[in-house]
C-alpha cells in the first residue's frame, strides 16, 4: 500500500496535461503523447493483478486533481470524472465514456482505462464529458449496478474495451426465456443404495462468454450428462430430486443430485464418475479456478420420481441443445446460444429453465422452434417468453455513424452485435433511451481510438 501511495503522490507532479495554443494536429500529437504517460503510469501502479477498487478511486481522484478534472460521483464499485464544457460550448452534445476497472485482473483494462482518461481531456473546443469507471470482480458486474443513472444518461454513450480486433457494437443481442415442465408423482424406490451428487464453483461466470479458455462448465449439464451416460450405459438407478442454485443472469454456481443405484451397479456407478471428476478437474485447470465435485453416500429417501419424469429429465440432459447453438464455422461467429438456468426436480416435478441470445430475430426463432421439438420428443411441457433486445442504438445517429464511418468493420451485419455480457445491459435496464455503442479495439490501437474519440467529441470536426 505504501507503494502505492508514493506513486500517486509522484503521479501528481509527473502526469498532468498542460492546455496549450496549438494547432489541432499538435493538440492531438500532445493527447498521444499524454496517452503513453497515463498508460505507463498505470502500469507501474498496479503490477498485481487483484486490486482493491478503492485503491483505484484514489489513483483516479489524483489524477483528477492533477488535471484539474471533477469528480462527479465516487462510490464503493464505480466513480465519475466530469470534464466541463469549454467556455461557449456548452449546448454541444454530452458525451460519457465507460470503461471497466476489474479489481480481479487490474492489469488487464489499461489501454481502456487510458484512453479513456486521455479522451476525458478532449480537444480544445468540447461539450461535457464524463468518464464513467466501472468495477468488475471477476465476471461480476458491480459497478455498473451502482452508478446513478443521471451520470450516464447523455447524448452519446461510449463504453471502450480492448479486444482481439477494432469493432463498434451497435446492439446487444435479442433474448428469449424458455420453461419445461413435467407434472408427476413420487414412488417408491426398488433399490438400496442412496448418493448425493454435488458440484459448486466460482459464483459469478457469464454463461455466454465463449472465449477459448474461459468457458466455465455448467454445474447442471455437468451432473445432468453423468446421470444420463449412467442410464445410456444400462446402469440402474433412480432420481430422488435434482436442484441448482445461481445469480440472476449467471451460470449457476450450484447443483445437487440425489438418486438410489442398484446394489448391482454401485461400483461401476462409482468407477463413472471418476471419469466425470477427471474431465471435470482438467478443465477448471485450463481455468485455474476451483471447484467442488463430489459423490458421497446419504440417506435413503421416502420417496422418488416416478419413472415418466426421472425418463424426460435424461432424455432432456441427452437431447437439449445448449451452449453455442449456431454457429458460421468458417468465421467463428456464434449466432445463438444458451444455458440452463434452472433446475428443480422433486416432489414428483420437473422444471427447467433454459436462457437464450442471439444476434436476430431469425437465430432465435429458430432456436425456439428445435427447443418446441425437443419438447415433444421428450414429452415435456414447452413455453418461452421473448425479452427483445437487451439494448439497442440508434442506427441514424451521428453517434453511430460517425464510429461505424472511421471504424472499418469486417461482416459489419454479423459484427454488430454480441451475446457476451457487457455494462451496457444493465444500463439499458434502467435508461432504455439512452444511445449508446460499445467500442473495442486492440491494445495497440489505443493510439487510433483515442484519435477517433477525439474527433467525435471535437464540435468543428462534426460540423464539417
Amino acid at each position: 500500500m505504501k507503494r502505492v501511495l508514493f506513486l500517486i503522490i509522484s503521479f501528481i507532479f509527473a502526469i498532468s496535461f498542460t492546455l496549450s495554443a496549438c494547432s489541432d494536429p499538435d493538440r492531438k500529437s500532445e493527447l498521444r503523447e499524454f496517452l503513453s504517460s497515463n498508460a505507463d503510469a498505470y502500469s507501474n501502479a498496479f503490477t498485481e493483478p487483484e486490486c482493491d477498487f478503492s485503491v483505484f478511486s484514489d489513483y483516479m481522484k489524483t489524477w483528477a486533481e492533477a488535471n484539474s478534472v471533477e469528480v462527479a460521483f465516487a462510490g464503493e464499485h464505480s466513480m465519475v470524472l466530469k470534464n466541463k464544457a469549454t467556455s461557449g460550448f456548452k449546448d454541444e452534445p454530452e458525451c460519457v465514456l465507460l470503461c471497466v476497472f476489474n479489481s480481479k485482473d487490474a492489469t488487464a483494462g489499461k489501454s481502456a482505462i487510458a484512453t479513456g482518461m486521455t479522451a476525458l481531456i478532449g480537444p480544445p473546443e468540447h461539450g461535457d464529458i464524463s468518464l464513467a469507471i466501472s468495477e468488475r470482480s471477476g465476471a461480476e458486474l458491480v459497478g455498473v449496478k451502482e452508478l446513478p443513472s443521471k451520470y450516464l444518461k447523455s447524448d452519446g454513450l461510449i463504453s471502450l474495451y480492448t479486444g482481439g480486433s477494432d469493432n463498434i457494437l451497435t446492439s446487444g443481442p435479442v433474448t428469449a426465456s424458455c420453461k419445461f415442465h413435467n407434472s408427476g408423482k413420487t414412488k417408491e424406490s426398488a433399490y438400496a443404495q442412496a448418493f448425493e451428487i454435488t458440484m459448486s464453483m466460482p459464483e459469478y461466470t457469464d454463461p455466454f462468454d465463449f472465449v477459448k479458455g474461459k468457458s466455465y462448465p455448467n454445474p447442471i449439464n455437468t451432473i445432468g450428462s453423468f446421470l444420463a451416460s449412467n442410464k445410456s450405459s444400462g446402469r440402474l438407478f433412480d432420481i430422488v430430486s435434482f436442484t441448482s442454485e445461481a445469480h440472476k443472469g449467471y451460470t449457476p454456481y450450484y447443483a445437487k443430485a440425489v438418486v438410489v443405484v442398484d446394489s448391482n451397479n454401485i461400483e461401476s456407478f462409482k468407477s463413472r464418475f471418476e471419469k466425470s471428476y477427471s474431465t471435470i478437474e482438467g478443465k477448471f485447470e485450463k481455468l485455474e479456478a476451483e471447484f467442488e465435485y463430489t459423490m458421497e453416500e446419504t440417506d435413503m429417501p421416502g420417496k422418488v420420481l416416478n419413472d415418466d419424469v426421472a425418463d424426460n429429465l435424461i432424455s432432456l440432459m441427452y437431447t437439449l441443445n445448449t451452449g453455442v447453438c449456431q454457429q458460421d464455422e468458417e468465421s467463428g461467429i456464434i449466432y445463438s446460444a444458451s444455458y440452463i438456468k434452472s433446475i428443480t426436480a422433486k416432489k414428483g416435478n420437473l422444471d427447467i429453465s433454459v436462457g437464450i441470445r442471439a444476434r436476430g430475430e431469425s437465430y432465435l426463432d429458430s432456436l425456439l422452434a428445435e427447443y418446441e421439438t425437443t419438447a415433444g420428443l421428450c414429452s415435456t411441457q414447452y413455453d418461452f417468453t421473448k425479452g427483445g433486445w437487451l439494448w439497442s442504438s440508434d442506427e441514424k445517429s451521428s453517434l453511430v455513424k460517425f464510429f461505424t464511418g472511421c471504424v472499418p468493420q469486417q461482416n459489419q451485419a454479423e459484427s454488430a452485435v454480441s451475446l457476451r455480457s457487457y455494462e451496457n445491459d444493465y444500463i439499458a435496464a434502467s435508461l432504455p433511451k439512452q444511445n449508446m455503442i460499445i467500442y473495442t479495439f486492440e491494445k495497440g490501437d489505443r493510439k487510433t481510438a483515442l484519435d477517433n474519440i477525439i474527433n467525435y467529441l471535437d464540435p468543428s470536426v462534426q460540423k464539417q
